[in-house]
């Protein structure tokens, strides 16, 4: 190769391809500028290192390198360095005066920058100019790193964007910015912005600790972003406005001080596999007329709302999970709209969705759960409709207060703390092929004023009553059921209405239908079944009742002619009525028949009863009564006279020390060895024991025993029948009422009576009959951490779960570093732990684009819980 040198302004050496920079060298181009000048298209000029101070025009398509490599030429232009042939500059050190001024400006042509440290000045890219900047630096600018416009395209790729007193990037005009594999922050202002009608795109790499905003999109600009990661904003992840377009693809937006996505004027925006995670404010806002669109991504751990729609915003969310939110998960406001589609929701210290104002949402499937106050919430004029969701494990399932109706279809409403649905003051719902079970006060209640209706439902295993009706609310209620609640499966209050058709009452604690004065419910062909009494109504009271039909009814206070023809309790067509699927057959009060145990069950009692975790004491008790009870059945068939013999046992210990799995073993294995005619178990409690009224414990007691006869009454909490100081109380009746009917039927029941171990000794030193007939206490000791791990362990192999070595190390560890004290959850506490585990890792599989069957099947250590998140 021949090396062209330049000397007094000549060429030298003609036909080289090379022109070298080499101050002070003879034959060299005594700077870079002359250097240029010498040089022809597609000449490489070679610049020996050092320091030069020089103004540059690069107005031809040469190869311009630092023949040392990068750091070895450092250039420090007293004016920007202009470019405008498609030039190509390697390996150089451009360093700026004035970081506030340019230091490099690409006015026209393909130029292309490599290697190139850019310090001190923005880069500015004007007119039509196309250039590449691979694997620079560009640092220490005022205003931006770089500021596109015009009808440029600038292509950015592995680049660093940093320590700019402004934004990382700027695309204005109808400029079009890609950046690759590129690095934006730290910046004070926002990492890149898009405005006016220019395109930005983003692939690969991160936008960190913007002083503003991530990303910038204003007036008409788009901007497309896949697999980026937006971190440590200090305004939000992503901003747009005007009539902007973003699309974003599998990024991370983590940890902004403001929020997580904001959508404003009428914007658009799509997310697809996105995840917003711990913000400062609130995940996503979408106000004035801006239209969201999220795919498959999630939104959790905000500072605020997971989701804010307002204005009229319109929002829609596909296959999303949104959680851990200080605020409302989803709210929608103002004229606001809300479309979701199989959405994960919760949990949340407020409601899983509140909707305001003129606000509107529907749900389409999904789950709602983890929510203190509400899943569900309607005010002022929102209308919400829901289809096929579940709502578990929140304060409130759904609580309407809208002057529009909520509809629900197809949904359950599951595990509330407290009213499954309420609906407000003059509030309206429609409800219908719906599933309330296990609300902690009531299935569905209706307050003063309110109505709808209800269609097709059912209402399970209410801690209270099923449907409670206030006063002047008149729901109309048509072939729903309700089963087995604590308190009355229909509750018409003071001046309550209504109609209830074709409607079943089951099994519930206090009578069937309560009335109270000046109501006028209409119930009509309904059927109330396995209750100690079918209505309760108060003699103000206006009801109308209809072809009713009654089965296993102990006591019925309705006319004869309220009956339909053939349903009073005893007539052949009642007892011949067909079965409710998941209800006690006809005329067997409220236990269902099960296969009676024979003495050939016993060894597989027995090894049910050892393979219980924990509990050695227990077993071994327990073991010696059955040895007891063996001994004495063969005495009695031998004719031999039967030792002093008290079956009835006080089960002492914490609450989740398995007390009633023991109880229901102990009746199967006495009915196995023929001490018990049928060895079933059932439970009861304070609320199933004592009435509300004079008159009304003594009947609820002997109803409960009743259903006892030939197996095991299992009283937990019994303590609570005879609370300290309050000598008055109906729990005395109770207890009295108990001890006549053990006596009465000392050969028929067996009754275990249990709770804390220290209320379990002043419960039965309260009444000499108590003490007399129950003189065997077995003590439950609290589990272990091991025998806590091994419970989850079982939960695992019950639920077809598999839990990683790790998984169980976390497990153990977690029980170890909890408070063991006086109410410890014990069983309890590590079934909600291998709930909580199910939840996390459905979360974790859900991110994943193709789990496999083990990744279905396995719980690890990251699917634990903190120990705070278990009672």
């Amino acid at each position: 190769m021949m090396v062209r040198g330049v000397l007094g302004g000549r060429r030298a050496g003609a036909g080289s391809d090379v022109v070298r920079v080499s101050p002070g060298q003879r034959g060299a181009a005594q700077s870079i500028a002359a250097g240029l000048r010498a040089a022809s298209d597609g000449q490489t000029v070679l610049v020996a290192p050092g320091l030069y101070h020089e103004e540059l025009l690069v107005d031809r398509a040469v190869r311009l390198r630092a023949e040392r490599g990068p750091g070895s030429v450092s250039l420090v232009p007293r004016t920007p360095v202009r470019v405008t042939a498609a030039a190509t500059l390697t390996d150089l050190t451009l360093t700026g005066t004035d970081p506030a001024e340019p230091l490099l400006r690409i006015e026209d042509g393909g130029a292309e920058f490599v290697g190139c440290g850019l310090h001190g000045g923005r880069v500015e890219v004007t007119g039509q100019a196309r250039p590449v900047l691979r694997d620079c630096r560009l640092t220490g600018a005022r205003l931006a790193g770089l500021y596109a416009t015009g009808g440029t395209v600038v292509l950015l790729e592995r680049c660093v964007v940093t320590d700019i007193d402004g934004i990382g990037v700027v695309a204005g005009d109808s400029a079009q910015v890609t950046l690759r594999e590129t690095w934006i922050g730290p910046v004070t202002g926002s990492g890149v912005r898009a405005r006016g009608s220019a395109r930005l795109e983003l692939a690969g790499g991160a936008v960190v600790a913007a002083g503003r905003n991530g990303i910038l999109a204003e007036e008409s600009a788009s901007v497309t972003g896949r697999d980026v990661a937006v971190s440590g904003s200090g305004g939000d992840s992503v901003f747009a406005s005007g009539t902007t377009r973003v699309e974003l693809t599998g990024c991370r937006l983590t940890a902004p001080a403001a929020a997580g996505v904001v959508a404003a004027d009428r914007s658009q925006l799509v997310l697809t596999r996105c995840d917003v995670d711990r913000t400062g404010a609130t995940g996503l806002v979408c106000r004035d007329e801006a239209e969201v669109g999220v795919v498959a991504g999630s939104v959790r751990g905000c500072a605020g709302n997971g989701l804010f729609v307002t204005d009229q915003g319109t929002v829609t969310l596909t296959d999303t999970v949104l959680g851990d939110s200080t605020y409302s998960v989803l709210h929608v406001g103002g004229a606001g709209r809300l479309t979701a589609t199989g959405a994960w929701v919760g949990p949340s210290a407020e409601h899983g969705l509140h909707a305001i104002g003129a606000g509107r949402a529907e749900l389409v499937g999904g789950w709602v759960h983890g929510c203190g106050l509400a899943g569900l919430s309607t005010a002022d004029s929102a209308e919400v409709t829901a289809t096929g969701t579940v709502l578990a494990a929140n304060r409130n399932g759904v609580v309407v207060g809208a002057d529009r109706p909520v509809r629900l279809t197809g949904c359950v409403v599951d595990a509330s703390g407290r009213a499954g649905v309420q609906v407000g003051v003059g509030a309206t719902v429609e409800l219908t092929d719906c599933r309330i079970d296990r609300a902690g006060t009531a299935g569905i209640v209706f307050e003063q004023d309110s109505g709808g209706t209800v269609e097709r439902c059912a209402v399970r295993d209410a801690e209270g009553s099923g449907i409670v009706v206030w006063t002047g609310a008149k729901p109309q209620v048509t072939a729903t059921s309700c089963t087995a609640g604590a308190k009355n499966a229909l509750f018409v209050a003071e001046g309550g209405g209504g109609r209830y058709v074709d409607c079943v009452f089951t099994a519930s604690a206090y009578p069937a239908i309560h009335v109270g004065a000046g109501a006028t419910p209409a119930v009509v062909r309904a059927w109330i079944r396995d209750t100690e009494l079918d209505v309760d109504v108060d003699p103000r009271a206006k009801p109308a009742f209809e072809e009713i039909r009654l089965t296993g009814v102990t006591r019925s206070l309705l006319p004869p002619t309220a009956l339909a023809a053939g349903g009073h309790p005893g007539d052949p067509a009642a007892a011949a009525a067909p079965a409710v699927a998941g209800t006690p057959p006809a005329g067997t009060g409220a236990v269902a028949e099960v296969a009676i145990p024979t003495e050939a069950d016993l060894p597989e009692l027995l090894a049910e009863l050892d393979s219980l975790v924990g509990l050695d004491r227990v077993k071994q008790d327990v073991q010696a009564q059955v040895k007891l009870m063996r001994t004495v059945r063969r005495r009695q068939e031998a004719g031999l006279a039967s030792p002093p013999l008290s079956r009835h046992l006080v089960f002492a210990g914490n609450p989740g020390t398995g007390k009633t799995t023991v109880a229901r073993l102990y009746g199967r294995l006495l009915a196995a060895l023929g001490m018990l005619e049928r060895g079933h178990l059932v439970e009861a409690d304070r609320t199933t024991m004592v009435g509300e009224y004079v008159g009304h414990t003594g009947p609820r007691t002997q109803a409960v025993f009743r259903r006892a006869l030939g197996g095991v009454l299992f009283i937990d909490e019994a303590y609570s029948l005879v609370p300290p100081g309050h000598t008055n109380d109906f729990g005395q009746e109770a207890v009295a009422t108990l001890v006549k009917l053990m006596e009465d039927h000392r050969d028929d029941v067996v009754v275990i009576v249990a709770g804390y171990p220290l209320e379990m000794g002043r419960f039965v030193a309260s009444n000499p009959g108590l003490a007399s007939r129950f003189s065997r206490t077995l003590t439950f000791e609290d589990y272990g951490p091991t025998e806590l791990t091994d419970i989850v362990e079982v939960q695992c192999r019950q639920h077809e779960y598999r839990l990683a070595d790790d998984g169980r190390a976390a497990v153990h560890a977690l029980f170890a570093g909890m408070d063991h004290g006086h109410g410890f959850g014990n069983g309890r506490a590590a079934r909600q732990v291998f709930q909580r585990m199910t939840e996390h890792q459905a979360q974790r599989v859900a991110d994943l684009a193709d789990p496999s069957t083990d990744d279905l099947l396995r719980l690890t250590a990251s699917d634990v819980p903190a120990a705070a998140s278990v009672a």
